[in-house]
């Protein structure tokens, strides 16, 4: 008597569970790997965006008075407003003028960043989507 009987057997499925899982196993590290690294360079290019967004301000306001450098920011999280200085687009310079930043992307959520008269950037406490990031003496911001 012959059987047609069509379909896979119990071992056969049990058997591509098992690849498939060591699959995931191998993957899992390498996707989450690559999500960090994104979150971390997605937070580095927020803070140059606001690096950029200082010295651009520094630079227009020099064409209609004189501001005085260092330029701070600082960064609070009030609810879902951000606030650098009063209201929510301007900052003070070391004159207490207010300087208006244009800033794209993420702001920091929390910390500080100043821009000195030598043209060197500072950072402290600057938190980004809950990166602490950093400003090395090479220029480059690292977020951890």
């Amino acid at each position: 008597m012959k059987s047609n009987q069509k379909g896979f057997t119990l071992i056969e499925l049990l058997a591509v569970i098992v690849i498939l899982a060591i699959i995931a196993l191998i993957a899992t590290p390498i996707v989450l790997n690559i999500i960090n690294k994104a979150r971390k360079s997605a937070a580095a290019d927020s803070v140059y965006g606001v690096m950029e967004a200082m010295k651009l301000a520094y630079t227009e306001s020099m064409l209609e008075t004189s501001y005085a450098l260092p330029l701070v920011v600082e960064f609070t999280q009030d609810g879902n407003t951000m606030k650098q200085g009063d209201p929510a687009t301007e900052i003070k310079d070391a004159n207490d003028k207010n300087v208006t930043l244009k800033l794209s992307g993420t702001a920091p959520s929390s910390g500080s960043l100043t821009l000195k008269a030598d043209g060197e950037f500072t950072a402290t406490d600057l938190k980004v989507n809950t990166l602490t990031c950093t400003i090395g003496t090479d220029k480059k911001v690292s977020c951890s």
